[in-house]
């Protein structure tokens, strides 16, 4: 394929990016865009005609590939993806959720039998909600953080049950707390029989999919908004130098696990990045870019899919 076609390709797909993934009507695209409204509908014609588009965008946008080319070798990364920013004013989730599923979804369809494992979180729901339906009984589908709060509610974005509406599969959830108060209360519950079996599945992963929680605000500190912890604990976590947290295990701004929290023991179990299967955190917004580094900084995951604006803060 010749140059002046790629490019035109990576226009195309940008412009499919806005009309299918974001709903953008071709004004708005033609706009943002800085072309004619009659440019913007040839684009999304072209990107249908050269098969860029069928239920997800096939495209790599080549600005995007650069970055993830970048973000691998800085971080030392498996796995990148990089959603195209669009607009402000548009949500830069919906570019980070497609991607994610479309990771996941090739992750489901593999013929090998695989342990995947999932955490929760509000972007990892949302690409739940998003998986193509599929029968795949030879995975086994664990959650790696427990199933219930502080007052024995299910959190509000725990994923298993969302994955079950679209795939059919043996699922395995991990039937702890999200965190205890006590050692004591911590061996209870990691001495019962099936957990112990779950924790088996989780040290022996095949992939694993999880989010990463920002701690910069109270409005986007997920542990506090998912009424986890209350202010105080949030407070005290602060002083104590989190900066963000992983299914409820919270890190400095070195990536290092902050453990000496009173009454707060996380009983998720992280898989060991540092292996050579991959453990892809789904995570962006300006929100989080110190917590997504630190991650990335402290090993605590080896692949990232992320937003283009997201990328280019955290180089």
């Amino acid at each position: 394929m010749n140059r002046s076609k790629i490019h035109k390709n990576d226009n195309a797909a940008r412009a499919a990016w806005m009309y299918y993934i974001y709903k953008m009507n071709q004004d708005e695209i033609a706009k943002t865009m800085g072309i004619s409204r009659q440019r913007a509908q040839r684009l999304i014609s072209l990107a249908v005609n050269e098969n860029l588009v069928n239920f997800k965008i096939n495209h790599s946008i080549v600005s995007c590939q650069e970055l993830s080319l970048e973000l691998k070798k800085k971080f030392n990364l498996m796995n990148v993806d990089v959603a195209p920013n669009v607009s402000n004013k548009i949500d830069k989730l919906d570019g980070i959720v497609n991607l994610a599923s479309k990771t996941i979804d090739t992750f489901l369809m593999a013929k090998k039998p695989m342990n995947l494992i999932f955490g929760s979180g509000l972007i990892l729901s949302k690409v739940a909600d998003k998986l193509s339906p599929v029968t795949c009984l030879q995975h086994k589908i664990v959650s790696n953080i427990g199933n219930h709060g502080p007052d024995g509610l299910e959190p509000p974005y725990f994923v298993l049950g969302r994955i079950s509406q679209n795939v059919e599969s043996n699922f395995f959830p991990f039937t702890v707390p999200i965190y205890s108060s006590s050692k004591e209360v911590q061996k209870f519950f990691l001495n019962y029989l099936p957990v112990k079996k779950t924790i088996k599945l989780i040290k022996n992963f095949d992939a694993c999919f999880v989010t990463i929680g920002g701690f910069a605000s109270k409005k986007t500190a997920g542990l506090l908004r998912d009424s986890l912890i209350d202010d105080d604990k949030y407070h005290l976590m602060k002083s104590k130098g989190v900066v963000g947290q992983i299914n409820g295990v919270c890190f400095d701004e070195n990536g290092k696990i902050v453990k000496n929290i009173d009454n707060y023991i996380p009983m998720s179990i992280l898989p060991d990045a540092n292996s050579k299967k991959p453990i892809i955190a789904f995570a962006g917004g300006s929100d989080r870019v110190l917590a997504i580094k630190a991650a990335l900084n402290g090993r605590l995951v080896n692949g990232l899919i992320t937003d283009e604006v997201t990328a280019e803060k955290l180089l």
